[in-house]
């Protein structure tokens, strides 16, 4: 929103103080076990909990949750005056496309878009079976891994910054530094500094593609993303300069970490299923249902923010302008007029019309190309070795990332 009223700090007006519930929704426990209220807040209209002392929103309905994603009028991811998301500035104040709106999240996606589009990448089918046989051959003759740092995290470091985008291997550090740094951006009070080490990792994130932009400008061009995005605002002036080295920052830390964290969620779902683990294992075509039943019972993402920018009611319950709105994805997922008996894990299933990447515009780019890898690893794993499991079945798992994801710290397996 670009209007006068927009740019002035609005009054919430006094809210009904039955729908407030008292609940972190970042807490430990929201990222370990956030199912049984899920399946309680899938069926109820919006609510209100207090962050930081500001009154926010909460919507966990299926259908509200997919209009919340698309009526950009009402509710979007510009920030708000006086809105307090100091916490969700994950890159420095560049304009990123997961929070823009048409026309100018249309711009900046139809960039990226072409690297991930199905036919480009089944083009990486290869590839990625190479890296996931690859890793695989060297986790076997250990009996054991964790999913989380000995294979996901570097099979996806070697997929996306080495085979996708061709970085050299001994620059890959400067993105997964900055991507595993995102996460202290929350931990900072409203209108602190941002971490300093924070702020390394991106100045360096940020030199570097100040670096590679001018190599690339020196250089023949070609026909490749980057090529593509730097065209676009040194040819075609449709980008400007926070918008190039937004795009080039997303470019390289984008899906890093979601696919890493969902290897880890769809091992811990299958092995503490040992019905549905050996339904898979007797049945390997059931592999692409399997994979949507774990995303949808497992999204990464608990929430994702947006700001309303317009008073509204939803489901009789009001949103003011200037109001913090959390779109439950994973509460999405549980709502039983969608998914009928939303809290039992079937991999027969196969669910249509997921949350877990989003929906409309703002549907996942590398949704394609995260859902290959996600099969290729699962499906080897489990045809491979008949005794994939926990390696301790009790152990408690810790949950890191972004406030709103569920990120695995640790998810150790056996396979001997």
């Amino acid at each position: 929103m670009t209007t006068e009223a927009s740019l002035e700090a609005p009054v919430i007006p006094p809210l009904d103080e039955s729908n407030f519930i008292d609940v972190d929704l970042f807490s430990q426990e929201m990222k370990a076990n956030p199912i049984p209220r899920f399946l309680e807040w899938a069926k109820r209209p919006p609510f209100y909990v207090m962050i930081n002392g500001r009154p926010n929103a909460v919507i966990c309905r299926h259908q509200q949750v997919k209009w919340a994603f698309s009526d950009y009028e009402t509710i979007n991811g510009a920030p708000q005056p006086g809105s307090g998301a100091d916490m969700f500035d994950y890159f420095n104040g560049l304009p990123i496309l997961t929070d823009l709106s048409p026309p100018e999240h249309t711009r900046m996606r139809r960039l990226i878009q072409p690297g991930f589009t199905p036919r480009q990448v089944q083009k990486y089918e290869e590839g990625v079976n190479e890296l996931v046989d690859q890793m695989i051959a060297k986790v076997e003759p250990q009996g054991g891994f964790d999913m989380i740092s000995e294979f996901a995290a570097p099979l996806m470091y070697q997929l996306l910054l080495g085979y996708v985008l061709a970085l050299p291997r001994e620059d890959w550090h400067i993105f997964t530094t900055l991507n595993d740094s995102l996460e202290l951006v929350a931990t900072v009070p409203e209108g602190a500094p941002k971490p300093q080490a924070y702020m390394d990792a991106y100045n360096a994130a940020y030199g570097y593609c100040e670096r590679l932009i001018e190599k690339r400008r020196s250089e023949p061009s070609r026909d490749d993303l980057i090529g593509g995005i730097i065209a676009a605002h040194d040819v075609e002036g449709s980008l400007s300069t926070e918008e190039l080295f937004s795009s080039l920052i997303q470019l390289f830390t984008g899906g890093l970490g979601t696919v890493i964290a969902t290897l880890g969620l769809c091992s811990l779902r299958l092995c503490r299923h040992p019905d549905q683990l050996k339904l898979l294992q007797k049945d390997p075509s059931l592999i692409n249902s399997a994979i949507e039943e774990c995303l949808r019972v497992d999204s990464l993402g608990n929430f994702r923010h947006r700001f309303v920018v317009k008073d509204c009611v939803v489901d009789g319950v009001p949103l003011y302008r200037g109001m913090v709105v959390h779109i439950s994805m994973g509460a999405s997922n549980y709502d039983p007029d969608f998914f009928p008996d939303p809290g039992k894990f079937d991999i027969t299933r196969n669910p249509k019309d997921i949350s877990t990447f989003g929906h409309a515009t703002h549907f996942c780019i590398g949704n394609v190309l995260a859902r290959k890898v996600l099969r290729r690893v699962i499906g080897k794993l489990v045809e491979r070795f008949p005794n994939f499991r926990l390696e301790d079945p009790e152990a408690t798992v810790g949950y890191g990332g972004m406030p709103t994801e569920r990120f695995p710290l640790e998810v150790r397996l056996r396979i001997d």
